[in-house]
């Protein structure tokens, strides 16, 4: 008998729907200060990780088309560069990393920051916090102990599917959520401009970017006020809700449904994780107004309950059907009369295992710029870093005007506070 095929012994993988829904957007990742390696070293680690197979994403050349991804770790893909030291404009790295091409992974270092831009399909944020640790040196890409979550062969989809449905209050909550009615929408801050949205528009491939470093000792008022009068309730819903507000207050017409993505990990064993995407968007009425604790009380409901498994599920549906029936597919709208809000949040960088430390809190930012899932769209990244928030806008000017974002963030800190002040 002779030995079972690894992943290294395939030239291409079954790429799963979930993946093909996010191939060919973007993702960009800017982070510093840092002691940042040396450009052969971190080329080495990644092509390392690249090698240990399928499950570590970065030796596979993504496409929507094709259910069937090549895997040659050899090739390429994953490019590591030197780049001009960017200052204190860390978002000009994105002109060092940035590519119109279908590279899946380029990485570049300047100075004491690192920039990494990729192909979506590959994987979400899990991923990027595992290149980011494997290129640092401070995960070995070659220790067995660190990546046996990873390498299963069962669908994750297929287990986090099981826990859910082993639960029948879950499936019951599940079953009465799609029968709920829609609720009115509060009531807007402010009405009396609005910025129009162009139809018809052609924006480029890569959005606009806007990068906000909210300070500790604001993001430590905004916690002790939340403890006094909101207790309980998440920092991620107070700054949805300020978000909302103050893109309203600057002019922009928001569509009321927002978009949060949850991370499904949550729901597999301990013993199993992933590396692609397992992040399911979840929508929500967020009008201006929104009362963060009825928010938070929501998205504590849509986890408790395995909303996101079951999202993904249906993404998965619906991907495949599209496929099947390609005359079928919707269309996308061509004039839209609002602007879709994505918040994500990646969370405390650089996490609770604190592998690597910042060179300087006060300058640490984590800047996560994402393509909207739409033109019409804009999508902000918040980070925990150093003590306080950085956050990351990206957006097509040619739809949304930069002005208005710029005015936008300027109010955000002042607007979490007033509302985690309030009763």
């Amino acid at each position: 008998m002779g030995r079972p095929r690894s992943d290294t012994d395939r030239a291409a993988i079954r790429a799963s729907p979930i993946d093909r829904h996010h191939s060919r957007r973007r993702s960009a990742l800017v982070f510093g200060p840092v002691a940042t390696p040396a450009v052969p070293d971190a080329a080495d680690r990644l092509a390392a990780l690249a090698a240990r197979g399928a499950w570590s994403r970065i030796g596979l050349r993504p496409s929507p088309e094709s259910s069937r991804w090549p895997l040659d770790p050899a090739a390429e893909g994953h490019v590591v560069r030197t780049a001009v030291d960017p200052g204190d404009d860390p978002l000009r790295l994105l002109d060092e990393v940035r590519t119109r091409g279908d590279e899946p992974l380029r990485v570049a270092i300047g100075g004491d920051h690192v920039a990494i831009d990729f192909d979506h399909g590959l994987g979400d944020a899990r991923l990027m916090h595992t290149v980011v640790d494997v290129a640092l040196g401070v995960a070995d890409p070659t220790d067995d102990r660190l990546w046996h979550r990873y390498r299963h062969r069962l669908p994750p989809l297929a287990v986090a599917s099981a826990r859910i449905a082993a639960d029948p209050r879950r499936l019951v909550a599940l079953a009465r959520l799609t029968r709920r009615p829609d609720r009115t929408p509060p009531r807007p801050l402010s009405s009396s401009t609005r910025t129009v949205v162009q139809p018809d528009v052609s924006v480029s491939r890569r959005p606009r970017a806007h990068a906000l470093r909210i300070p500790s000792d604001t993001i430590a008022a905004v916690r002790s006020a939340r403890d006094e009068h909101r207790p309980g309730v998440t920092l991620y819903a107070l700054t949805t809700a300020a978000l909302v507000d103050v893109l309203d207050t600057a002019g922009l017409a928001l569509d009321p449904v927002v978009t949060a993505p949850f991370d499904a990990r949550a729901y597999l064993p301990e013993d199993r994780s992933t590396l692609a995407n397992f992040s399911a968007g979840l929508a929500f009425e967020v009008a201006p107004g929104t009362d963060p604790t009825r928010l938070h009380h929501e998205l504590t409901e849509a986890a408790r309950i395995g909303r996101p498994v079951a999202n993904l599920v249906a993404t998965e549906a619906k991907t495949r059907l599209a496929a099947m029936f390609p005359s079928h597919r919707p269309a996308a709208p061509t004039s839209p009369s609002s602007v879709h809000l994505l918040h994500s949040s990646v969370g405390h960088i650089p996490g609770s295992e604190d592998r690597w430390r910042w060179l300087d809190d006060e300058r640490a930012q984590v800047l996560a710029v994402a393509d909207p899932p739409t033109p019409y769209g804009i999508t902000v990244t918040t980070a925990m870093v150093g003590g306080g928030m950085s956050v990351a806008t990206a957006y097509f000017d040619a739809v949304v005007p930069g002005d208005a974002v710029d005015t936008a963030m300027n109010l955000l800190p002042l607007r979490m506070l007033e509302l985690a002040s309030m009763t």
